[in-house]
Formats: C-alpha cells, sequence, structure tokens
C-alpha cells in the first residue's frame, strides 16, 4: 500500500496596509493576475513565502519590495494564524492617503481598498483570507 505524503506547511509573511477614513476602515488588498501560480485572479494579501533562513519581518520586507516597490512605515506585527497547509504571519501597518502614488504594483494587476462589508462578502477572497480580515477589522 502506497502511503500519501502530506505537504510541507508553507509559512509566509503577510502585509496589509489599511487606511482610516471617514470613521470607517478600509483594507488594501491585491487582485491577482489570471497565472499566478497561487488563486489566480482572486484578492490576496501582498506577501509571500520565506526563503532560507529569513524570519517573518525580513520575508515581508523583501516580500512588499518585489510586489509594490515599497519599504512599510510603521510595520506593526498582528498576530500569527495556523492553518493546515499555511502558517501566515500577518503584519499591518496604517497609510495615509497619498499611500497608492507611493507604491509601483510590481505583481498582481492592481490593488483596491475594501471596507469590512466588502472584504467579507467578495466572492474572490478565500475563506482563510476572510478569517485574518475580520480578526482585523475587529481590532482596528
Amino acid at each position: 500500500m502506497q502511503e500519501k505524503t502530506v505537504p510541507a506547511q508553507r509559512f509566509c509573511s503577510l502585509f496589509i496596509p489599511y487606511l482610516k477614513k471617514d470613521d470607517k476602515v478600509l483594507i488594501f488588498l491585491q487582485k491577482r493576475s489570471k497565472d499566478a501560480k497561487r488563486i489566480p485572479g482572486f484578492f490576496g494579501f501582498w506577501g509571500g513565502g520565506f526563503e532560507g533562513d529569513e524570519n517573518p519581518e525580513q520575508a515581508l520586507i523583501r516580500e512588499v519590495k518585489e510586489e509594490l516597490d515599497y519599504v512599510p512605515v510603521d510595520l506593526h506585527y498582528f498576530r500569527e494564524y495556523n492553518f493546515s497547509r499555511s502558517k501566515k504571519f500577518v503584519f499591518c501597518s496604517q497609510v495615509d492617503g497619498s499611500f497608492e502614488k507611493q507604491i509601483k504594483i510590481l505583481e498582481g494587476d492592481y490593488g483596491k481598498f475594501f471596507n469590512k462589508s466588502e472584504a467579507l462578502n467578495e466572492k474572490k477572497i478565500i475563506e482563510e483570507d476572510k478569517i485574518i480580515l475580520k480578526d482585523l477589522f475587529d481590532k482596528l
């Protein structure tokens, strides 16, 4: 009998820029391209998997630079999530209204700000990410 191999758990760091506007919190997500390796055509977080012996913050800084040509300012560690196939280290940073002028989208189709209702009702956001989004919106 052949044994099933369980895929290794992927370690990744996620960056969630957020904006406070008119007593509402808006979170900036990436629209993944249709040919993306993971979850093509969906909205998701900026960031990605660890390389070599990176720690969560090093992986995050590298990934955000690669994806947005941006170095996060006033970065805060939010929480770690342990899902069956991934361990996600979540960081957030409050940005201002000029954020979109400070970045250059280098991966994915574009970025978009979502309020809580829009994010939690968006069909093209996976359930794992909605768990993280709900927690973050509730905290902010």
